[in-house]
């Protein structure tokens, strides 16, 4: 199994067709998440409204991806708690861990972002974080 991690960006759109095609080439199911935080603080929807819009996240990248709504060969999961956590935690058992890249300027080049960094310092498995284009 191939877990990849989303996140509405453009960059976890294109770590998710590397996925997708991965999945393909290795005949594999590819399991797609979403990580979300709720804070009754700051969030003025309930928390049950958090994970809808967090699954309807996943479902909207998928199908943009595939162009279908519910391909056979992906799942998807929207769990709530911090991204690098619940990342680790899904991708325990798995075979690989695939992330976008969010490189911001010339520094950004030569780093991981938070999420990466934790994910590739921390998971079980082997992690491919997926460059920005023309990286």
């Amino acid at each position: 199994m191939i877990v990849v991690g989303v996140d509405g960006t453009e960059m976890s759109r294109k770590a998710l067709e590397w996925a997708v095609n991965e999945g393909q080439v290795r005949h594999t199911l590819v399991h797609v998440v979403h990580a979300w935080q709720f804070d009754p603080t700051t969030d003025p929807l309930p928390r049950e409204q958090s994970k809808e819009d967090s699954t309807a996240l996943l479902a909207r990248q998928v199908a943009t991806v595939t162009g279908v709504p519910r391909p056979e060969n992906i799942s998807y999961s929207s769990v709530q708690g911090d991204a690098a956590r619940v990342l680790h935690e899904v991708s325990e058992g798995a075979d690989l861990l695939v992330l976008g890249s969010h490189q911001r300027g010339p520094v950004g080049e030569l780093l991981l972002g938070s999420v990466s960094r934790e994910c590739v310092r921390h998971a079980t498995c082997p992690v491919v974080v997926v460059p920005a284009a023309g990286s």
